[in-house]
């Protein structure tokens, strides 16, 4: 027997021992702890060993003969340390993931069938967004916390406008250009109502595209028969114009001189520094900026309210960034992964988890507390519309989108050719 066929009887044998104590009653996923948690655990993430040291060790405590250990990686690096960990069998047991790396660890990740931790449960106890991380044959990963899209606004220039509240609707933002948005005689801006319609000095520039997208019903990427495909031209309700065709035109508006949105050029510098710096009254950004805002203009009067939503829309939503705590095929220690896994997403733990990473939960329960800072408040109503796509690749995509982008301001392509043209790139991504 060849070392390809004993490491794939190993496997079979783990996987079957282990199945047998699930459905023995031996290991329940979702319920009341039961069983002992045993041996080493090894857990893989990018966030600070700080955010996460706190509850392993609460975890530990009560498990008296388990040994957890977290190991921080480097973003940048993270996919590919992870590929050579499990190619020399010394990869982790469990590992936190984003939706963009769902599809390149698809051989890694042990899927938690449903006749273990039940598709219901699931569905009750986490957002509807985490269903990101359900498929045909199981569950993905254990969700923990998401980091949402929201809206950051510079009080003391509304305030100075007579503006009272922040925009709730996108169609608002065209009565406010008038008053918020600044220029000089030559037709210079000098401050910005909003930076949408550019992409390079956008930051979150694709969080934002995709944000419109999901708004318009566009989940950007589905799994069909034979794998994920991107939706991104995708029009299956009907719509009269489709729900990309919406978005663009919406989108590039605010970098037309000629249009009464213009606010914003590429001679901008990027715009979280415009926001800092008191230039942008709007800023779209991630609930996980707060920190920085702070501390690059600790001066700067702001607040932070849920992104604007499409007028009468029958349900809200933004992007938001969703993580998960994974089981890796090639754990040595299958039981006590199943169990510190479900340990990490359980309510007491995701609580502490998201004090921790300054990040909303996703669990239902938690986020039916409202905490009393107003930053907070903001960022768990974000959380509760979160929706998430799979990315096949964070980086690529990018690239994808700023030529989508650029294709169409610059005219190279119509509106329909950029579009057809990154679907197919999309695709291409999906498929390697």
């Amino acid at each position: 027997m060849n070392n390809f066929q004993t490491i794939f009887v190993a496997i079979f044998i783990a996987f079957f021992v282990f199945g047998v104590m699930i459905f023995s009653g031996l290991i329940k996923i979702g319920g009341t702890k039961t069983g002992t948690i045993s041996g080493k655990v090894v857990v893989w993430g990018t966030f600070p060993t700080a955010y996460i040291k706190d509850t392993i060790d609460l975890i530990v405590s009560n498990n008296k003969n388990v040994s957890v250990k977290y190991e921080k990686k480097e973003q940048s690096t993270y996919q590919q340390d992870l590929i050579e960990a499990f190619a020399e069998g010394k990869g982790p047991d469990l590992y936190i993931i984003t939706p963009d790396m769902i599809v390149r660890n698809n051989n890694f990740i042990y899927k938690i069938p449903y006749t273990s931790y039940p598709q219901k449960v699931f569905t009750d106890s986490f957002i509807d967004g985490a269903s990101i991380y359900l498929d045909n044959e199981g569950i993905i990963g254990m969700p923990l916390f998401v980091d949402p899209i929201v809206l950051y606004y510079n009080k003391d220039i509304l305030s100075n406008e007579g503006i009272v509240n922040p925009p709730t609707t996108w169609d608002e933002l065209f009565n406010l250009n008038s008053v918020l948005t600044k220029k000089e005689n030559d037709g210079t801006i000098n401050r910005s109502m909003i930076a949408l319609g550019q992409y390079d000095n956008i930051t979150n520039a694709k969080d934002i595209l995709a944000t419109l997208l999901i708004q318009n019903d566009n989940p950007l990427a589905k799994k069909d028969s034979l794998g994920y495909v991107s939706t991104l031209n995708d029009n299956s309700l009907n719509y009269a114009v489709s729900p990309i065709e919406a978005v663009l035109k919406f989108f590039i508006e605010f970098s037309n001189p000629s249009n009464n949105a213009y606010s914003w050029n590429r001679s901008f510098s990027s715009s979280s520094d415009m926001f800092t710096g008191g230039k942008l009254a709007f800023y779209i950004g991630r609930a996980s900026e707060l920190f920085n805002i702070q501390t690059v203009n600790p001066n700067l009067s702001f607040d932070v309210t849920r992104i604007p939503q499409i007028k009468d829309a029958p349900n809200k939503k933004t992007f938001g960034e969703i993580y998960a705590v994974v089981i890796s095929k090639k754990s040595s220690n299958l039981t006590s992964a199943f169990q510190i896994a479900n340990e990490l997403s359980n309510v007491e733990n995701a609580k502490n988890l998201s004090i921790q990473a300054s990040l909303p939960p996703v669990s239902r329960t938690l986020l039916a507390e409202k905490p009393e800072n107003p930053y907070l408040y903001s960022f768990f109503d974000s959380a509760i519309v979160s929706r998430s796509w799979v990315d096949p690749d964070k980086i690529k995509s990018d690239l994808i989108f700023k030529e989508l982008i650029d294709n169409i301001l610059s005219n190279r392509l119509s509106m329909s050719q950029a579009v057809s043209k990154a679907q197919g790139q999309i695709d291409i991504l999906f498929k390697k």
